[in-house]
């Protein structure tokens, strides 16, 4: 993400991970109700919605699309998951796994070059993945 913020500035940087965010919340509501009802797909759009919001309060631009790739990740993690059914033990190892998953992504960040260890980097993917999980909790 330094190369594109370097190519483009950080104006244009912050719209293109804005359009970003947006086209994949776009794309990720869409493939999540295509087959859900239409109050379902109203309570998913609110949720989005809010997240959205959310993440734009989020100064740090990069820092937005971890909420985003993390939750994909939990909804990914809860689908497979829970396919047999809401087990309590189930939804505890999914978000774990996606706590982990964030955990070791920043660990293995620590000891590259010009890369950066942030126990917000954590936060956010934690968020995202135990939201990832819920959502895909509600939808079913």
């Amino acid at each position: 993400m330094d190369f594109f913020r370097v190519w483009l500035g950080d104006n244009n940087f912050s719209s293109l991970i804005a359009l970003t965010l947006d086209i994949s919340w776009l794309a990720f509501f869409i493939i999540i109700t295509k087959r859900q009802n239409a109050l379902k797909k109203l309570f998913v759009a609110l949720l989005l919605i809010t997240g959205t919001i959310l993440a734009y309060q989020i100064k740090i631009p990069e820092e937005r699309i971890h909420i985003l790739e993390y939750m994909i990740l939990g909804w990914f993690t809860g689908k497979d998951l829970l396919k047999d059914g809401k087990h309590k033990v189930n939804i505890f190892l999914a978000c774990v796994f996606t706590l982990l998953v964030g955990v070791f992504d920043e660990l293995f960040q620590k000891i590259l070059p010009y890369r950066v260890f942030d126990m917000r980097d954590i936060l956010f993917n934690s968020a995202g993945g135990t939201g990832g999980v819920f959502l895909y909790l509600l939808i079913r």
